[in-house]
């Protein structure tokens, strides 16, 4: 992937890699690790709209209102009267993915954050917290 704002120097750094190298020009760049790129005359926009929507749908979600904020400050996530949650290895796959979605979605660092304290032993309570991040 290249990028820049001169077009002579992309070229030829283009012209470059290709004598060195085996390349294949696929043009503008719309998809990166699962990053749809967009530009426009704002600039460039970055989401991952098509991640989201298979990670609503492989949790169940899809279907589910959004709600206005990822989380809920009066929910306590250190609750030792919370039941231990029985599907540990589905907890920690929602993190894992939260995590990686944060990179386009700042908005849901915190709560992501604060929920991969406790793969380890997660609650029902920080798996509530999780669905409503989704």
């Amino acid at each position: 992937m290249l990028a820049g704002n001169n077009f002579a120097e992309i070229s030829f750094v283009k012209a470059f890699l290709h004598d060195s190298f085996k390349i294949k020009d696929l043009g503008n760049l719309r998809y990166f690790l699962g990053i749809e790129v967009v530009r426009s005359s704002k600039g460039i926009l970055i989401n991952q709209r098509k991640y989201t929507l298979e990670l609503l749908e492989e949790s169940g979600q899809l279907a589910t209102k959004p709600s206005k904020t990822p989380y809920d400050p009066s929910l306590k996530l250190n609750c030792p009267d919370s039941p231990i949650y029985k599907d540990e290895t589905q907890y920690k796959r929602l993190i894992g993915r939260l995590l990686y979605l944060t990179t386009t979605r700042p908005d849901i660092s915190f709560v992501v954050q604060q929920l991969s304290q406790h793969v380890s032993k997660s609650q029902v309570v920080h798996f509530k917290v999780v669905i409503r991040v989704l």
